[in-house]
């Protein structure tokens, strides 16, 4: 997988430094400057292809939000401040998140996953063809889980937890059933029971109250059933 490759704009040393160190505990991301002065941070970022942009907004010799302003194709955007009254003129520059110092780990986190839930971020961060598989990012403890969708057999409800299980291992995630249910795309997943959701072109043998994939039987819920005989039945010669 390709780094997401990040940039810190910040004139705090401590809030560069603890920038830094979270970014150094991500697999997924790699920290490619870091800058207190705002006008050297500009001209870096006119010449250079950055991802994501950690951006305090008031600095010497140049506001945070004009830099960004004067970015023909700015990066994503994560506001860094101390000054909660920024965060309106943030958001209307289509900032990613806006994290309010001192900044812990946990809403550090909660940031980068709203950065995943981009659909138009992905293109930046992979230089696959246009045929590769589709994937999505899930968090799973302290890191992001790259998992492809084609690779995906089921998917298991525990709690507020979810167990995606793929041909590559299994992957354990904080998630809810019914969010997975609304981003995957319905033509190649199908719910079949309150804690479970199938690849479609996983399913090997249909029963009447179970489903087959990938030598375990899954349950199927009765309301379910009617759906999947019809669409098994599509498929039937």
């Amino acid at each position: 997988m390709k780094k997401i490759r990040c940039v810190i704009v910040e004139d705090e040393a401590i809030a560069r430094q603890i920038l830094d160190k979270y970014l150094a505990d991500l697999d997924d991301f790699e920290l490619l400057a870091s800058f207190d002065n705002p006008v050297l941070a500009q001209a870096y970022l006119l010449e250079n292809l950055v991802d994501l942009l950690f951006l305090d907004i008031e600095m010497p010799g140049l506001n945070g939000l004009s830099l960004l302003r004067s970015l023909p194709a700015p990066p994503k955007v994560i506001i860094t401040t101390a000054y909660r009254e920024y965060a309106l003129e943030g958001y209307d520059l289509n900032a990613v998140d806006y994290l309010l110092k001192p900044i812990s780990f946990e809403r550090f986190q909660a940031a980068l996953y709203k950065l995943f839930e981009l659909t138009a971020f992905t293109p930046k961060i992979t230089s696959a063809p246009a045929t590769a598989p589709a994937f999505l990012y899930f968090k799973s403890g302290n890191k992001w889980v790259q998992v492809f969708l084609d690779e995906i057999l089921y998917i298991e409800g525990l709690s507020n937890y979810v167990k995606i299980v793929s041909s590559k291992g299994t992957t354990v995630v904080y998630q809810k059933m019914s969010y997975l249910e609304e981003k995957l795309p319905n033509r190649l997943f199908l719910r079949i029971h309150k804690s479970y959701i199938v690849g479609l072109n996983k399913i090997k043998a249909l029963y009447s109250d179970e489903l087959e994939v990938d030598g375990k039987l899954l349950p199927v819920g009765e309301k379910y059933r009617p759906l999947i005989k019809a669409l098994i039945e599509q498929q039937s010669i």
